[in-house]
């Protein structure tokens, strides 16, 4: 229940945890990165169940972990939006969007998303939104003495785009800040499994740190490598954290024409 009660941006009515995210020091610098990448083919990652297919699977482990990556990924982005359109305060944008995740994956919200009417991300953020319009239409009914409300399935009965250029600019930001740290994360795993803590070292130090760079002469002597060394380990680390990129990108998409669409945007590439 949203606890503070104010307009919505765009509106004349008066009425109404990410775990794992990028640290905000790293944001600028990861955005960097995406940039870096564009243009690079990389490997293209195995075919495997989407988050779409698997909140609607019959497993319920495969349904819980896939609940647990949509709110790791879109978590973030949910917040900066909601938070901004009903001018709440952070504790309660925070309640709105654990509520509004809770919600939809009870109901199975997720799983009746339909690819042909357009984006994933963007029928989560519209569902998002209007879900909180119908919290505030509940919250004015107790007021004046009704009931509240049950949120329907109408809520989710997204068609493409809701037109809100500002809000899509305010989802997408986060939402590539999100699937860049979810690759980073993997990086970091099998950098550890693979006992490849000097190549995730450098690809720390070197394409996440904050202007300026280090020198690949710096990093060498850090590290007590020669600088072709450096060149080769950073492109592993690259390597594998481009190919990480798009199996986030793929799970997280809502159809294979989204994940492509979604390829180009953010590295650059038509993914084969």
């Amino acid at each position: 229940m949203v606890r503070r009660t104010v307009a919505s941006r765009g509106s004349d009515d008066s009425s109404m945890v990410i775990p794992g995210a990028v640290r905000r020091k790293r944001r600028a610098p990861i955005l960097g990165l995406a940039l870096s990448l564009r243009g690079i083919m990389p490997a293209f990652p195995d075919t495997h169940l989407s988050v779409v297919q698997a909140l609607g699977g019959a497993d319920p482990d495969v349904r819980a972990r896939a609940a647990e990556l949509v709110a790791r990924a879109y978590r973030a982005p949910l917040l900066s939006v909601l938070q901004w359109r009903w001018n709440l305060e952070p504790a309660d944008a925070e309640d709105l969007v654990q509520e509004f995740l809770a919600t939809a994956f009870q109901k199975e919200w997720l799983a009746r998303f339909d690819p042909a009417r357009g984006r994933f991300r963007t029928f989560l953020r519209v569902a998002a939104d209007r879900f909180a319009a119908n919290q505030r239409q509940a919250e004015r009914r107790l007021k004046r003495g009704g009931d509240a409300a049950t949120v329907g399935l109408d809520v989710v009965t997204v068609a493409g785009s809701d037109g809100d250029a500002e809000a899509e600019r305010r989802f997408r930001e986060e939402w590539v800040r999100s699937v860049l740290a979810l690759a980073v994360e993997r990086l970091e795993t099998e950098s550890r499994e693979r006992g490849r803590a000097v190549h995730l070292a450098l690809f720390t130090a070197y394409d996440l740190a904050e202007e300026p760079r280090p020198t690949y002469r710096e990093l060498g002597l850090r590290h007590a490598l020669g600088e072709s060394q450096v060149i080769n380990h950073l492109a592993w680390a690259r390597r594998r954290f481009r190919a990480h990129a798009l199996d986030v990108l793929r799970t997280l998409a809502g159809s294979e024409q989204e994940y492509r669409d979604d390829v180009q945007d953010l590295l650059g590439i038509t993914a084969p």
